[in-house]
């Protein structure tokens, strides 16, 4: 899977590039100030073909002809900001996760807040409308919140027959959810 994480950084970089603040950006393209924020400190990720990620370039593209600056054409704009993944990736992680989350009655408010995220933000993630900017942060916090739930034996034995690993004392189980979080099926 490759996702591109340095959207955030990008972001940023045309910012100062263009000697801008968030602010002003906000109010070129419409977004919100949290909005840009949020993709400013890779909190939120927007879609290649939604109207977030149009609105961020279009705003750009205005405000670097209004600034005369060089190398910030529609193109390079776009490039440094389409997203790369491969919908298909997380699509399997989504799915593998909901699972995970119905067959093992997992309390989303603890969830959520074991990844630092709001319990809204993770409802999304579940019902496909979003996806976590760093991906691997997700899925690597996901495997450590059942290792940490793994201490009740009634968890650890549901959750090794559903990831389809044999329970020893040696089994690395935030290493085994991680990867199995993963795979296609």
């Amino acid at each position: 899977m490759h996702y591109n994480t340095d959207f955030g950084n990008n972001l940023c970089g045309i910012l100062n590039r263009l000697g801008c603040s968030r602010k002003d950006l906000a109010d070129e393209t419409g977004l919100s100030r949290a909005s840009i924020s949020r993709y400013c400190n890779s909190q939120r990720l927007p879609r290649n073909e939604g109207r977030s990620l149009a609105q961020l370039i279009d705003g750009i593209v205005n405000l670097a002809e209004k600034l005369q600056a060089d190398g910030l054409d529609r193109k390079t704009v776009e490039d440094l900001l389409r997203v790369t993944d491969k919908k298909d990736d997380f699509e399997a992680i989504r799915n593998n996760f909901n699972l995970l989350t119905s067959q093992l009655d997992v309390n989303y408010h603890k969830l959520a807040g074991y990844l630092n995220y709001d319990p809204s933000f993770l409802s999304r993630i579940r019902s496909g409308s979003r996806r976590p900017y760093d991906v691997e942060h997700f899925v690597h916090g996901v495997g450590e919140y059942c290792a940490e739930r793994s201490s009740n034996p009634v968890f650890r034995k549901k959750l090794c027959a559903l990831i389809g690993v044999r329970q020893t004392k040696t089994v690395n189980i935030s290493s085994e959810v991680s990867r199995w979080l993963q795979e296609k099926r």
